[in-house]
């Protein structure tokens, strides 16, 4: 029952925090937290498929192999904040990056999901692997996001006169 309720709060909760945000700065990072997410549900389907980990709890039954929770909710909106707190500063944005990976791969919250709440158990990838993974995937959006605001410098020019 636990793990339900986290899950849920994982799903819903970090929406709620996109009302600190302006709307334009959603609107900027948010296609880079959809290729993020878009990302992690591929790598997550590869790994479901490479017996990777075994979901063991699930609150969205028909997305269980892309641990829906996870990338709808939390992952993207954390990607949203990070962009917002660190874009501009690469090597901030992935000492960040490094720190929150670590936590969500390693510990604490892998610890928690895994050995706590029994929500995934790791079968043929150590978290270590995990982590390479997400720093890759987050060294991969930030490139995607710099790309972004390339092509619609010349957009923003043409608004603002």
């Amino acid at each position: 029952m636990l793990s339900k309720i986290t899950l849920w709060t994982v799903l819903i909760a970090p929406w709620f925090t996109l009302f600190l945000l302006k709307r334009v700065d959603i609107k900027r990072f948010m296609p880079a937290a959809i290729l993020a997410s878009f990302l992690m549900v591929l790598y997550n389907l590869v790994a479901y498929n490479l017996n990777h980990w075994i979901i063991k709890v699930s609150i969205l039954p028909w997305l269980k192999p892309a641990f829906g929770s996870g990338v709808l909710g939390g992952f993207l909106i954390v990607t949203i904040w990070i962009f917002y707190f660190t874009y501009g500063r690469f090597w901030f944005y992935l000492l960040t990056n490094i720190v929150l990976d670590f936590m969500f791969a390693v510990y604490p919250i892998h610890y928690l999901f895994q050995e706590k709440l029994g929500i995934y158990q790791l079968v043929t990838i150590t978290p270590w692997g995990r982590f390479g993974i997400f720093v890759t995937i987050s060294i991969v959006i930030y490139v995607y996001q710099s790309w972004l605001e390339e092509v619609f410098k010349p957009e923003l020019k043409r608004t603002r006169n």
